[in-house]
């Protein structure tokens, strides 16, 4: 993002965390004491590769590795503890890339060689004295002394698989498109590429380039999943995974559910705050409990820094849009005992729709205490207040379809000035500790408090006149506060029996959440569409009032066994138990009750890796969702559930940052309640089955070329239903097939370096917005464009979305009439970022 990178990021600080940092150290000490110096000479011993021309001045190692792998173009992977203070002695001439790295590294006490995928792994040369490091002056093995001289002297054999750390700027997610891990799929540290599910990782590299301001923008180029299937919507972010909408359950952050039970409240994260978003497709039950079938996001809080970091950006867009942020991180003691991170905004916003604001308040601290060596404490804080407005859901007659009396404008308010509102307070706590134990274990606990505060007063249609003018309005007046609390314990660790080497998880989590949320409904004045400051009287009839107390309590126990052999084949199997638990309260007539739910669920999957990269898998796993209420006998329902197959592969190109995808999926849905047409009470009937494919690929070349593609395929069908009417059709608002295409270029050399030029287009096929699929709602294609130029410690970015203003809707059935709201309309952001 920035031509001045700091030397390690915030995502490499969380990579390189006490625990798992003791645990690389560990195990390529092991692998080197068995066979680095036969690989080492290996390495030496190979062809040269053609000659370069180095420039390279005297600096620390670190920063000339980072300069060679620029020059030679190959990956260097190491532990930055590994170079600590080393100095190189600079490098200027014609030479092959093998003769330069070993120049660079004479008198360091590192040698190197080369992985099976081309890449270099630099690893201590028991031949030769290193140079000492300190805790100061680099970042040093946070192992316990005695386990390092364990580790030193061990003689006995053991394979095990190699794992190695690559330095800051390559892995760097805030310039890179491409992560290589994550562990929202499994809660464990391995390879996307060994990860045996559909899953994307969102790095914040992408979202700078692209400006997302949301995150539902920030699933605009994934595959699988809607953000937006409403279109535009400043209030909260919908999520449909694999056709399954997702909203309520399907949100977490920093691996902690974000649940909002009836929608009492909503949830609109903000995206600057996040170090990355991890979008995981298809049932996570056996890991994280109660949810949708579809999947789940994980939004990944940006986390303290050892290095410094300092950004202040500005944006101006239209609409009125002003906004600052800023983004503030490194130590506050030379000893490395205590790290910081701040980041923050302030945003006053209008919107494509009249008297609908996007204003926002964002501040996130959070601090770290490295205790002891293996033993870490993160703190976490946030607070959010929003001042936004309502999405506009306007006749269907005069949007996609021919209005006689002409078009509803797209910037047309059919509320109420000064009375709707939707104002939203949040706040969080919460701490991540870790603790290294004997014998490569470790222990992981997280917790969070949170609470959300909503008043809302929307006024909106519901029903269109025969003049196709009269817009029928009601009024619906809505508090909610919600308070949950969420702790999730993990004890994992790494041991062999025999020729398989096993990363065993256990854990138990809990989480309490409270609910309250009091609605008042009422019918109000009708207006005529056409006239776009005709906005009715404020007089309003109440008809209905809603008030319920909600507290949901899961408690469960979970263990996964991630087995390796012969170093490619990968068995991952996984089993939970839940117990849930629903209390509800009507505030109006007094009536309590409750219900308790119970359920096993699970995955097995099985991987082989191949050594050019490639990875095909095939996993089975399950679901469960408790289903509130009781049917007409009086009887609690059981609970929704579910399974899914899917097969895949992945495939990691040698020696470049490229990652490519392919999924095809099973997906059945059963046991859910809908509410029966005749009786109008609610049974439990319903089952649907989803089926699709899923591509997708993430490139950043050397030559300045960044990519994303993706494309979506789904067959879906509603296979049992107590509404006739619905039998045999498909999902509303999903559509068959969608897809996108993202390419940039940035300019690596020269005297225009660091300009970039980029743009997109974003394919939605058909979908239907009723149950009876007979409203069908036409594909549209939208595109979006990035100029943007980096120089020194400035970057300069102008980001179009929706480039040619083209129309594009979101289509639903609000009591029987259908309606649609414009999606974004063209939406022009300039920014001004300053970075030291």
């Amino acid at each position: 993002m920035f031509g001045t990178r700091p030397a390690i990021s915030g995502r490499e600080a969380s990579d390189r965390s006490p625990h798992r940092c003791s645990m690389r150290l560990l195990l390529c000490t092991v692998l080197l004491t068995q066979i680095g110096i036969l690989q080492s000479v290996q390495a030496q011993d190979a062809e040269p590769a053609a000659v370069k021309t180095f420039a390279i001045a005297p600096q620390s190692l670190s920063s000339a590795l980072l300069q060679f792998s620029e020059t030679a173009h190959v990956e260097i992977l190491f532990d930055a503890a590994m170079t600590g203070n080393l100095q190189a002695q600079g490098l200027s001439g014609d030479y092959s890339p093998d003769e330069a790295l070993r120049l660079l590294l004479n008198d360091t006490g590192l040698t190197y060689r080369k992985t099976s995928a081309g890449n270099i792994t630099l690893e201590k040369n028991s031949m030769a004295p290193i140079q000492p490091t300190t805790a100061a002056q680099g970042r040093a093995s946070e192992f316990p002394p005695q386990d390092r001289d364990q580790a030193s002297t061990k003689q006995k054999p053991v394979k095990v698989p190699e794992i190695v750390v690559k330095e800051a700027q390559e892995r760097d997610s805030a310039h890179s498109y491409v992560a290589e891990e994550t562990n929202t799929a499994t809660k464990s540290d391995i390879p996307l590429i060994e990860t045996p599910q559909s899953i994307t990782v969102i790095t914040r590299g992408r979202m700078v380039a692209q400006e997302v301001n949301t995150v539902a923008e920030a699933l605009r180029y994934t595959a699988g999943v809607q953000g937006e299937p409403n279109g535009f919507e400043p209030r909260l972010t919908f999520l449909r995974f694999r056709g399954f909408d997702n909203t309520t359950n399907g949100l977490f952050k920093d691996g902690l559910q974000l649940r909002n039970p009836g929608f009492a409240v909503s949830y609109n994260l903000e995206p600057y705050g996040a170090e990355q978003l991890d979008v995981l497709r298809g049932p996570a039950s056996f890991l994280y409990g109660q949810g949708s079938p579809g999947g789940l996001l994980n939004y990944v809080s940006k986390r303290p820094t050892q290095e410094s970091i300092h950004e202040l950006q500005f944006l101006a867009g239209n609409f009125d849009r002003y906004e600052g942020r800023f983004d503030f991180g490194g130590r506050l003691n030379d000893s490395n005992t205590f790290s910081y991170r701040l980041t923050g905004l302030f945003r006053e916003s209008g919107t494509q729709i009249d008297n609908v604001f996007n204003d926002r308040v964002y501040i996130a601290p959070a601090l770290t205490w490295r205790m002891a060596p293996g033993t870490s404490m993160t703190f976490f804080a946030t607070y959010q207040k929003d001042r936004l407005g309502m999405s506009q859901g306007l006749p269907v007659e005069g949007t996609l379809r021919v209005n006689p009396n002409g078009r509803i404008s797209p910037h047309r308010f059919t509320g109420l000035p000064g009375v709707d509102k939707y104002d939203r307070k949040e706040y969080s706590v919460g701490y991540e500790f870790q603790h290294h134990l004997a014998e490569g274990w470790n222990f992981l606990q997280k917790l969070r408090y949170n609470s959300t505060e909503l008043d809302d007063v929307s006024t909106f249609g519901f029903a269109f006149d025969a003049d196709q003018r009269t817009l029928n309005r009601a009024r619906q007046d809505t508090f909610g506060k919600l308070t949950a609390v969420a702790v999730d314990n993990q004890l994992n660790g790494k041991f062999s029996t025999g020729p398989l080497h096993h990363t065993l998880l256990t854990g138990v989590d809990f989480q309490r959440i409270h609910a309250r949320s009091k609605q008042n409904i009422a019918l109000a004045s009708s207006i005529d569409i056409f006239n776009r400051y005709d906005y009715g009287a404020s007089n309003t009839v109440p008809f209905s009032e809603f008030n319920q107390d909600t507290t949901q309590l899961q408690t469960g126990v979970y263990m996964q066994d991630q087995i390796k052999a012969f170093d490619h084949w990968l068995l991952t199997l996984g089993g939970r138990h839940d117990w849930a638990r629903n209390e509800t309260t009507d505030n109006v007539t007094g009536v309590k009750s409750s219900q308790d739910d119970r359920k096993a669920t699970g995955r097995a999957a099985l991987t082989y890796l191949f050594d050019i990269g490639l990875a095909p898998y095939i996993s089975y796993s399950t679901f469960f969702l408790p289903s509130i209420g009781l049917d007409s006998n009086g009887n609690p329902f059981k609970p929704e559930t579910g399974r899914q197959y899917e097969v895949g592969i992945k495939y990691q190109i040698p020696n470049t940052r490229t990652f490519l995808t392919a999924a095809l999926f099973d997906l059945t849905r059963e046991n859910y309640v809908q509410t029966d047409p005749g009786t109008f009470r609610p049974v439990q009937r319903g089952k649907a089955r989803s089926r699709g494919l899923e591509l997708e690929g993430i490139a950043n070349f050397d030559s300045g070329v960044d990519l994303i593609a993706s494309f979506t395929l789904l067959d879906n069908e509603i296979q049992e239903t107590a509404d006739p009417t619905e039998q045999g059709k498909r999902f509303t608002q999903v559509p068959a097939q969608f897809g996108s295409l993202w390419v940039k270029y940035t300019i690596p050399t020269g005297s225009m370096k660091g300009f970039g030029i980029g743009g997109g287009a974003r394919y939605t096929g058909y979908n239907y917005a009723d149950t009876a699929n007979t409203f069908r709602v036409p594909s549209f294609v939208v595109g979006d464009a990035v100029i943007d130029y980096t120089w020194n410690h400035y970057r300069f970015a102008l980001n179009v979305t929706n480039l040619l203003n083209q129309d594009a809707f979101g289509c639903f059935d609000r009591a029987g009439t259908n309606f649609c709201a414009f999606g974004e309309r063209r939406t022009v952001v300039g920014t001004v970022a300053y970075r030291w």
